[in-house]
């Protein structure tokens, strides 16, 4: 069999997409990826036998030029996508989202091949919903699916699928904190995140109580042009340099997951499937820009089983971060009922399960 996959730039898109890859290579499947220069960054792990790089822009821009710009290069892209899902001729065309995906999912549709969305956050995105409506299915990651058009049946809960990193990571069991001992803390704001958390979580560090900053072992994923000064801010809050790594990217975060004692993240679909799957204690904090608000309902998957801690974008100051932060931390019990809490809080399996849709989609068994 043949698919494509269509995702957009951002890691929360492309991360599921590389995990279904991964199951349909394992079937003996082909794979025809296509994304945008932005996904192209998350490719060098992402098996696949043919790739398709898009341009696209997003469809809700603003102002008449913006638009009329952003329409034309959809209908390039639908364009781009007809000639390469007939040349690679796929069997079906599974969208991840992100605007990147939308002209692949319009071509398929208008070529008559099957298509399937898979949505990872708990509201539909925009352009997941363009293709919704011709959609053989609809699988999502949360239990609840807001935005979903009518057609309940073409619904399906799969969970979130994880690349397999997370699911060797999720091996390792929590590392349950000693009295006294260190504390790991793992900080991550993806690229809307990375310039706030940096202005915010150093300082907030800085005014922990001595004896529990001095157990602190940070990992922190900063922009490249802020790493200087965040590491400035460490070392004026009297944080041994020795126990703070900073970097722009982490190639290895799944594991970085698995061994910290506490993370730090936003809540988007990726971030939040991976810390069920893994099991560990989080503080989240929602984009507040993100569409629908889709990041504070994904969230409460986790806070309201107290698996995290949430902080709205609005609320974040380094003396609230600080209470949360030493709230959670000092309590070595409640850190290790987080983690319980978090493991297994959303479906498992996605990557399989999206497969098998995938495979009923192209016999037509799913009506």
């Amino acid at each position: 069999m043949k698919i494509a996959l269509a995702a957009g730039g951002t890691g929360g898109h492309m991360f599921p997409a590389q995990a279904l890859a991964e199951e349909a290579r394992s079937r003996g499947w082909q794979v025809m990826l296509l994304t945008d220069a932005r996904g192209d960054r998350y490719t060098k792990d992402f098996p696949h036998d043919e790739k398709v790089l898009l341009k696209a822009a997003s469809p809700s821009a603003s102002g008449i030029l913006a638009k009329i710009s952003a329409a034309m290069t959809l209908l390039g892209g639908i364009g781009t996508a007809k000639k390469a899902l007939k040349r690679f001729g796929a069997d079906a065309v599974i969208g991840f989202g992100g605007y990147p995906s939308a002209p692949s999912m319009l071509a398929a549709q208008q070529s008559g091949i099957a298509t399937g969305i898979h949505e990872q956050n708990a509201v539909l995105g925009r352009a997941n919903r363009l293709a919704a409506g011709k959609a053989g299915f609809i699988a999502h990651g949360f239990p609840k699916l807001d935005r979903a058009p009518k057609g309940a049946m073409r619904l399906r809960e799969t969970g979130n699928p994880v690349r397999r990193a997370v699911i060797e990571a999720a091996s390792e069991p929590f590392d349950k904190p000693m009295a006294g001992g260190p504390l790991h803390l793992l900080i991550f704001g993806g690229s809307q995140g990375a310039s706030l958390f940096a202005r915010i979580f150093p300082e907030a560090i800085g005014k922990l109580p001595s004896a529990l900053k001095d157990r602190l072992r940070i990992t922190h994923q900063v922009a490249e042009d802020g790493i200087d000064a965040a590491r400035q801010t460490y070392e004026a809050a009297g944080i041994d340099p020795r126990s703070v790594e900073l970097a722009p990217f982490f190639t290895d975060l799944p594991e970085r997951i698995a061994s910290s004692h506490l993370i730090v993240a936003r809540s988007g679909a990726s971030s939040v499937a991976e810390l069920s799957v893994i099991g560990r204690p989080s503080l989240l904090v929602p984009l507040k820009i993100a569409m629908d608000d889709h990041q504070r309902m994904n969230a409460t998957v986790l806070t309201d089983v107290g698996a995290a801690e949430l902080i709205l974008e609005d609320d974040l100051s380094v003396d609230n971060a600080a209470k949360t932060l030493e709230a959670v931390l000092s309590d070595t019990t409640r850190l290790t009922s987080m983690a319980d809490a978090a493991k297994g809080r959303m479906a498992e399996g996605a990557a399989a399960a999206l497969a098998d849709l995938t495979q009923d989609l192209t016999a037509g068994k799913l009506g």
